[in-house]
């Protein structure tokens, strides 16, 4: 159980370094949003748990310390509650709708004539989140965003 749930929120990692945070994408993924606030909260959580932690030790003495304790690892696990929930859509398979716009995307960037280091699924085969992200990713690189535009 806690190596699958280490390995949810190592992907979870993994996808938010992978997909592109464009603002064209913010009107149809969520994934914008909640790598923005999980990158946010991983770097200021901690000194405001330092912060807050003194602070309670200061006002309530040490009597309060395993309330404080319990308070501090409540505040710590935010960041991995998002890096958690960012694993869990990475995985997720698309829908038939992406799946179209995925393959679009894909025939775009062959037409151009760029290798495509994207995974091209065999029949059967689902795709899932983490591989539109890479997609996406290169895409950006590779395209101009006009092509996103409009096919969004």
């Amino acid at each position: 159980m806690l190596q699958s749930l280490m390995r949810v929120i190592q992907t979870g990692v993994r996808y938010g370094k992978v997909w592109p945070c464009q603002p064209e994408l913010n009107s149809v993924f969520l994934e914008n949003k909640l790598i923005l606030v999980t990158s946010w909260a991983q770097k200021v959580t901690p000194p405001f748990i330092v912060l807050n932690g003194a602070l309670l030790l200061w006002w309530h003495g040490s009597t309060h310390l395993p309330l404080i304790l319990a308070m501090s690892l409540l505040l710590l696990s935010i960041p991995l509650q998002g890096w958690y929930r960012l694993g869990v859509r990475a995985e997720k398979q698309l829908p038939p709708a992406m799946c179209q716009w995925y393959q679009q995307i894909l025939q775009q960037l062959q037409l151009q004539g760029v290798a495509v280091t994207a995974r091209n699924p065999q029949p059967g085969q689902a795709l899932r989140y983490y591989d539109l992200g890479q997609l996406l990713q290169q895409a950006y690189r590779q395209l101009d965003k006009a092509f996103i535009r409009n096919s969004l």
